[in-house]
């Protein structure tokens, strides 16, 4: 599996470095990437500043894979480094055609971090604008197990489409015990409807213990979230082009008691 996990250096971006080498473990690709660009200039410094970007950037990337193979012990790890010149969507973009990328970890913080923001602005974009799996990871959060697994979404959004095969793979490789989770705010989902919506989700998920629940509540947010809290969930699993709840979590605006609640992973998997 090729892996691209994009790096602005920080500890956040550190630890999404090491989760992902945890949790895949090390006989996969990893390719390390960092994206920059110029803060607004005048024309004339452009060039030069642009030079000197990409030599830091480049410098910055050599550091990191020291880091990751000694202080980390892989010496023999599968690993390669990017420099991109452009935003971090663009670059994450192009990474996908170069690299036949099948999965995009990134640490998420906030301005001020999980308790203010729920997912930094830049995971958020990412996530809404490249058609690749995101697994977002909060910068305090170690990998330990991937024991129960909460996929929190429309049934009825999810009938026709395939769960990638590393999900799968990594799901069974954990022993997973997987929560399909339905907010029903109508209170008229019944039982005969929901359970014609799992058929296919049943196929796909054979050999994975997994099990189907619909609760009614006005407020999805706090009805998926406090889900989780509640449940022990150790990753939290959607489809945001199908996801209204997933979408309002990404802005800033969310309460501050929803952020609390978001302390662990999200796998946000593509679906044009």
């Amino acid at each position: 599996m090729n892996i691209l996990i994009p790096t602005d250096f920080s500890d956040t971006a550190r630890n999404a470095i090491s989760f992902a080498i945890a949790a895949f473990g090390k006989d996969n690709r990893f390719i390390l990437m960092n994206a920059y660009e110029e803060p607004s200039s005048t024309t004339s410094s452009m060039i030069s500043l642009r030079d000197i970007l990409h030599e830091s950037s480049v410098d910055s990337l050599k550091d990191e894979e020291q880091y990751i193979r000694v202080e980390l012990h892989n010496p023999d790890l599968n690993l390669t480094t990017k420099s991109i010149y452009g935003d971090a969507i663009s670059s994450i973009n192009s990474c996908l055609q170069q690299d036949d990328i099948d999965l995009v970890v990134m640490g998420t913080t906030g301005a001020t971090g999980l308790k203010e923001v729920t997912i930094g602005s830049v995971a958020s974009g990412v996530i809404n604008n490249v058609k690749c799996p995101i697994l977002a990871v909060p910068g305090d959060f170690k990998f330990t197990s991937l024991g129960k697994v909460l996929f929190a979404s429309d049934l009825r959004t999810l009938t026709n489409n395939e769960l990638p095969t590393f999900f799968l793979e990594w799901l069974k490789e954990h022993e997973s015990k997987v929560t399909l989770l339905t907010v029903d705010k109508s209170g008229k989902m019944e039982d005969e409807e929901a359970g014609e919506q799992s058929d296919a989700l049943n196929a796909q998920l054979e050999g994975i213990e997994h099990h189907f629940e619909t609760i009614q509540a006005n407020d999805i947010d706090d009805a998926i979230l406090g889900y989780a809290a509640v449940s022990g969930t150790q990753m939290i699993v959607t489809v945001p082009r199908k996801s209204s709840w997933f979408n309002r979590l990404l802005k800033p605006s969310v309460s501050k008691k929803l952020a609390h609640h978001l302390e662990v992973p999200m796998l946000a998997l593509s679906q044009d």
